[in-house]
């Protein structure tokens, strides 16, 4: 069953430019402006991202999925065209001047029946023309969803300011994540305004090739960093505790250091491990092991790096040795705060592991 709704387009259109995420881009016309065609093909290239993202995001992998939710009815008084929702679409309902906030719920409502099992009429990586197939296609109201090529679980949920849940989906690089919310884009068009939105009523020739820029959210990817200690001799009689410098850098910044220390005490085995969560995907860490105790000496390097992976963990170890000494060992390792002034806190071996 299908069912008609007559568009605000002047008005739903320019709001969903700003409320959707993406930047409409057309073309400067010349010319006496001609009466919308709803039979006529389209197409239309989808950019993932800004320039400023635009080289990490060649790295993500984005592939666009494009679905029919609407075709185009024209008006026989007005040049302009209403929706006709198809299909699993038809229920979908809007009132005559949506908002932005109805504009989103309504992109949010499509997305949730384009995920449940729906299938798009065209699939393209981003940043290239995707042309609707005919004639099943055209003019319309479509669907965009971006998503990671590479990822099998690409759709998310996230939560806004008013602490409400959205579908998003995502895609990857290296070292970020990128979420991208669903977006309705309409077929004809017009050419955008000064300000990147587009008026349906405004002046100017119908566009039937429209290029639009996502502007996904962008997130850090991180890893952990696990250091592994091994004694091949433990003199069982004190406890023994080893400090290491860490030190990390992502593109010449440092991003993180700090001193962490692994503590053996009698009874512990003779192999030990200090896991740092939450290192940006890519930095380049220097660990240094900066103290051995009076009985202990290194048998590896004092000084091993490690690059962080995504979402995984990489060992960097070092091995002391038992010396032969009458000295006992043992060291504190204390955590500074500054709260109205510097404290410190002993940390005890308990809270080390």
């Amino acid at each position: 069953m299908k069912k008609k709704v007559r568009g605000w387009l002047a008005g739903p259109l320019a709001a969903f430019v700003l409320a959707a995420s993406v930047v409409a881009v057309t073309p400067a016309l010349d010319g006496t402006a001609q009466a919308v065609n709803v039979n006529q093909s389209c197409a239309l290239t989808v950019k993932p991202g800004s320039e400023d993202y635009a080289a990490d995001l060649a790295k993500a992998d984005v592939v666009v999925d494009v679905y029919k939710v609407a075709d185009a009815i024209a008006d026989s008084n007005y040049d302009t065209y209403s929706y006709d929702f198809q299909g699993a679409y038809a229920g979908l309902k809007y009132s005559g001047k949506p908002d932005n906030e109805e504009w989103n719920a309504l992109a949010q409502q499509a997305a949730g029946i384009a995920l449940n099992g729906g299938t798009p009429v065209a699939s393209e990586a981003a940043g290239k023309q995707i042309s609707l197939p005919e004639p099943d296609c055209g003019c319309g109201l479509y669907l965009v969803i971006a998503r990671g090529g590479n990822i099998a679980d690409y759709v998310t949920n996230v939560q806004g300011e008013d602490g409400k849940e959205s579908i998003a989906t995502i895609a990857q690089s290296n070292e970020y994540t990128y979420t991208f919310s669903p977006s309705l884009v309409s077929l004809p068009s017009k050419e955008a305004e000064a300000d990147g939105t587009i008026n349906t009523a405004g002046a100017g020739d119908w566009l039937y090739n429209l290029t639009v820029t996502l502007k996904p959210q962008r997130a850090v990817r991180f890893g952990s960093l696990e250091i592994v200690k091994t004694l091949q001799q433990y003199e069982v009689k004190d406890p023994a505790t080893f400090v290491f410098q860490v030190d990390a850098t992502l593109h010449g910044e440092k991003v993180f250091s700090d001193v962490v220390s692994i503590s053996f005490t009698p009874g512990s085995p003779n192999q030990k491990s200090k896991r740092i969560d939450n290192l940006p995907v890519g930095a380049e860490v220097k660990v240094t092991e900066i103290y051995s105790g009076a009985v202990y000496h290194l048998v590896t390097e004092p000084e091993q790096t490690a690059i962080i992976p995504a979402n995984d963990i990489v060992s960097v170890a070092f091995t002391n040795d038992y010396s032969t000494t009458d000295k006992g060992g043992g060291a504190v390792t204390n955590h500074f705060d500054y709260n109205d002034g510097w404290n410190w806190t002993p940390i005890s071996d308990d809270a080390e592991e």
